[in-house]
């Protein structure tokens, strides 16, 4: 029995130039870090869509969200939130991190919103990939 609900939106098929692995290991480590910081039973929705010129994966849950001066340290390396409701859950910090470095190595963004108390959603955005003429 799964602890969380994980909802997936399927977009249309879109083609990015990546490294399969690496990009399956930041979706990966995004969605491992929902599950570690949201209430188990509560829903994770990944989504993916096409906005402007770009692929678009974003992971939000209903966790307890970040402090806007934890969102702009979050992808900082060995960076780790520090709270009472942060104290049960492992980690090194390194994870967000290398997964900003793995997106920004394919020319892409990562950024998230959040709101202390009310979760999180983490997004990151590659290039779509177009056919050299």
């Amino acid at each position: 029995m799964s602890s969380h609900i994980i909802k997936f939106d399927l977009c249309d098929h879109v083609m990015v130039s990546a490294d399969q692995d690496k990009i399956g290991s930041v979706i990966t480590n995004l969605i491992s870090n929902a599950v570690k910081y949201s209430p188990k039973g509560k829903d994770v929705e990944i989504k993916c869509e096409v906005v402007d010129h770009w692929a678009q994966v974003s992971v939000k849950d209903k966790g307890i969200g970040l402090k806007p001066a934890d969102q702009d340290k979050v992808f900082d390396r060995y960076y780790r939130v520090e709270s009472s409701n942060t104290q049960h859950i492992s980690g090194f910090g390194i994870g967000l991190y290398l997964s900003a470095e793995i997106v920004h190595r394919h020319e892409g963004e990562i950024w998230v919103k959040s709101e202390s108390g009310h979760g999180s959603t983490f997004y990151f955005s590659l290039p779509l990939y177009e056919k050299e003429k």
